[in-house]
């Protein structure tokens, strides 16, 4: 069998899914791979796995992955903690991660930034990946839902700091949450700032270095500062 080969049988174990790969891997690169992904293995059964609330099937962490408040996290099967990547999961009503997930490097998931202001929840669904750099705060709800893709340096909020008063510093006047919410079979570029409150629907393409701070609608392409529509990819079958 093609080195190739194996690894795409390997790949589909764990993925759930077929895989199919073009590049023609040679036994050298094989082992290179498997032995990294081996050792995260390993870093994952014995580091991240025993401390979260659930989990199914092999967790994958690198160097530096991290969990805090792990008997409030609950993943799916195929887990991956990319080196140095946080998920931080005190929160109301925890952190749920469907299968086949992966935070890449540096990246955070942080629910609770100060004591005075605990995290509520954070659903996950299956077939997500969060690209190295994002960070996602959980203060009030945030929804992600199934093969949702982002981009390095990708910033999702659910909370907005109050102001009107200006008599008293801002950072004493509270804050107001809102949900997040991101629909399914979305693709977030690089360098997105989703805000509080925002409802992205299904299937919507944001571009690169855009500012979402309104209900974007179903198959949206959108971009800008602040985000605007620029075309609805139903139009293309039209």
């Amino acid at each position: 069998m093609k080195t190739y080969k194996i690894i795409e049988f390997f790949l589909s174990k764990i993925k759930k899914e077929k895989h199919t790969l073009s590049y023609p891997f040679s036994l050298r690169e094989f082992l290179t791979i498997m032995s990294s992904k081996g050792t995260s293995a390993i870093r994952g059964v014995f580091l991240i796995k025993p401390f979260l609330k659930k989990s199914k099937g092999i967790v994958f962490a690198e160097s530096g992955a991290r969990i805090q408040f792990g008997h409030k996290i609950k993943a799916g099967s195929g887990l991956n903690l990319m080196k140095n990547s946080l998920i931080n999961a005190l929160s109301y009503d925890g952190v749920t991660i469907g299968d086949n997930f992966t935070l890449g490097k540096y990246a955070v998931i942080e629910c609770t930034g100060v004591l005075r202001n605990v995290g509520s929840s954070l659903k996950i669904g299956n077939n997500v990946g969060i690209n190295h750099y994002c960070f996602i705060g959980v203060r009030g709800d945030i929804e992600i839902g199934d093969n949702v893709i982002f981009g390095p340096r990708v910033n999702i909020f659910s909370e907005n700091h109050n102001f009107e008063d200006i008599d008293v510093p801002i950072k004493n006047q509270g804050v107001t949450k809102g949900k997040t919410i991101v629909g399914n079979d979305v693709w977030i570029g690089a360098n997105v700032s989703i805000m509080s409150g925002v409802k992205i629907g299904d299937g919507c393409v944001i571009a690169a270095g855009a500012v979402v701070t309104k209900d974007i609608p179903a198959f949206s392409i959108i971009g800008g500062v602040p985000a605007k529509i620029i075309k609805n990819r139903k139009e293309n079958y039209e």
